[in-house]
């Protein structure tokens, strides 16, 4: 039985310079990479990283859905951006 898992992220607050864009591709050869972003799908198989340390290392937003309803929205924001009252509520 196949699978299908897509994977986006995107950069918004700076673009990914040249190593950036070749660190990814070391990822999978596969993926569709530019300046802003990283998108892939796969039918069998997994991203082979862990898309919270990519959004850490290189992106702002990440998006993952999967045809078993698993759905994941990442956002990297700036420390300051919530307080630690912001977050007790979660």
């Amino acid at each position: 039985m196949s699978e299908y898992q897509y994977y986006e992220f995107l950069a918004v607050d700076r673009p990914l310079s040249a190593d950036d864009q070749q660190a990814l591709r070391a990822i999978s050869s596969r993926a569709r990479i530019t300046a802003t972003g990283f998108t892939n799908h796969y039918q069998w198989g997994d991203l082979k990283a862990d898309p919270t340390q990519l959004l850490q290392r290189f992106f702002d937003l990440h998006v993952y859905v999967a045809i078993w309803g698993s759905k994941r929205l990442l956002i990297r924001l700036p420390g300051a951006a919530l307080s630690q009252t912001d977050l007790d509520a979660f």
